[in-house]
């Protein structure tokens, strides 16, 4: 029990940096790729599709590379947690050691590759994360696209209000928590772009190495 729990505590941390992650990414591609969403695919695929529908076939090029790419990390990052479904919570290292390093090498190649290469890699990562981390506490969150989370959220709120669930209000509690990470990511995002439109993704990089380092000298509890 006391290791489900510890997994569990890991999982929530995790979670809510990779929220805070998928709003910073998902600001610093929308300012700077044209509209562009790593992990926000429903936003995606409209704009996508309104530029498809308009003939703009070179613009929506970035948005189907995104598309693609977001599947196959999802892909990908399922086959990951089958492979290391055993190794209990020390899984969330290799997780995040393969996050730090793809990061590492998009912040190298960032300024030498194009925004479809760009779209393309950023939704790569943004599927592995909404596959790899999705839990705070015993609610599972998407990480990455708000809606389903909002629409969660005011569900609960209602069964808190009138059927007067605990279990409700603590679900609709941690709903807000993931959602206001998300915006808080957003407009970090934001601000950092003013300093320069590389530093972005080299500072994920270093919060990813950080938590990365946590794990690494964290002892079994």
């Amino acid at each position: 029990m006391q290791h489900e729990i510890n997994q569990n505590k890991i999982l929530t941390i995790l979670t809510v940096f990779s929220t805070f992650l998928m709003g910073f990414i998902d600001a610093y591609t929308f300012l700077t790729q044209d509209g562009l969403f790593a992990s926000a695919q429903t936003g995606n695929m409209v704009v996508l599709a309104a530029k498809l529908f308009e003939g703009n076939f070179s613009e929506a090029l970035v948005h189907i590379s995104s598309f693609i790419g977001f599947a196959l990390g999802a892909f990908i990052a399922q086959g990951v947690m089958e492979r290391f479904k055993t190794y209990g919570w020390k899984k969330y290292r290799l997780y995040l050691l393969f996050q730090m390093v793809f990061l590492l090498i998009l912040a190298v190649i960032q300024q030498n590759i194009g925004p479809s290469v760009i779209g393309f890699l950023l939704g790569s990562l943004a599927g592995y994360e909404l596959t790899v981390f999705r839990k705070i506490k015993s609610t599972s969150i998407n990480n990455g696209i708000m809606t389903g989370n909002t629409k969660n959220l005011m569900n609960n709120l209602y069964l808190a209000v009138f059927n007067k669930n605990k279990e409700a209000l603590h679900t609709f509690f941690t709903l807000l928590i993931g959602i206001t990470v998300f915006m808080l990511g957003v407009g970090t995002g934001a601000v950092v772009l003013l300093f320069g439109d590389h530093i972005n993704l080299w500072l994920a990089f270093a919060i990813t190495g950080c938590f990365y380092l946590w794990l690494l000298f964290k002892r079994e509890n």
